[in-house]
């Protein structure tokens, strides 16, 4: 049954410390966690694709589907209308450009606030489960999730610092 060891540093230097040498130890790097009231900047490969967010490419994208359905709505809307134009098209971009906008703004603020949520790992199950009050005093928190014996034991060795 995995088993979950934490332990409270006073800075973050030591709680990257400890999370270095659980790593070296043989834990993932996924059964490592560190819990912070505020952004621990890490010296990270910058070729890593880890540390890259793709809020941006997500903020796209919801623009693009806002706008697809906001010319979709006001075309649609205006030819079941049956309006009387006196000869001039139903359909115009001077007409629909405000709700094309705004439905395009939507679409990228509502995704954007999705991968936000999703990338700070509050969407996910189960994310309040490893979480101590000592962060919220200032404390930086290092969880280690443990599948073995021996591994709470390394666990215990390395984070309390026998």
């Amino acid at each position: 049954m995995p088993e979950s060891i934490h332990v409270a540093f006073d800075s973050a230097d030591r709680a990257l410390a400890a999370q270095a040498a659980l790593i070296r130890e043989g834990f993932s790097s996924e059964a490592v966690t560190v819990m912070s009231n505020e952004p621990i900047h890490e010296n990270e490969d910058e070729d890593s694709e880890d540390g890259k967010s793709h809020i941006g490419l997500f903020a796209i994208i919801g623009g693009v589907i806002g706008a697809a359905s906001a010319v979709l709505l006001t075309v649609v809307t205006a030819k079941r209308m049956g309006l009387v134009t006196g000869g001039m098209p139903v359909v115009t971009p001077w007409a629909f450009g405000i709700i094309v906008f705004e439905l395009t703004m939507l679409g990228a603020i509502l995704s954007t606030l999705a991968r936000m949520l999703y990338e700070s790992g509050l969407a996910r199950p189960g994310w309040f489960k490893h979480y101590d009050k000592s962060v919220a005093e200032g404390k930086v928190v290092v969880f280690a999730r443990c599948s073995s014996d021996p591994l709470v034991e390394k666990a215990q060795r390395v984070l309390r610092g026998d």
